[in-house]
């Protein structure tokens, strides 16, 4: 019987940043992708921030570790990613 698993591993930010999948077959590499955080604009960011409630802002700013809501936005586009 053939095992099949996957590895999600975290890209480096000059490489776009994101994810890259690894599906593996018998511990072999089997296929996989990239998926890279999609670049918008600042204004989308800055909308996404100013329509969120206070205990949503307070939560981003935790898991980003970051006073800039800049850096807010990317720990969610991480986690949604």
């Amino acid at each position: 019987m053939k095992t099949r698993s996957y590895k999600i591993t975290p890209r480096a930010p000059e490489l776009g940043g994101g994810w890259k999948l690894t599906l593996l077959e018998d511990d072999e590499e089997a296929g996989g992708g990239v998926f890279p955080l999609h670049e918008e604009s600042p204004h989308v960011g800055i909308a996404w921030w100013n329509a969120l409630p206070i205990e949503e802002r307070a939560f981003w700013l935790v898991k980003a570790a970051s006073a800039v809501p800049a850096d807010t936005r990317h720990a969610f586009l991480l986690a949604e990613a």
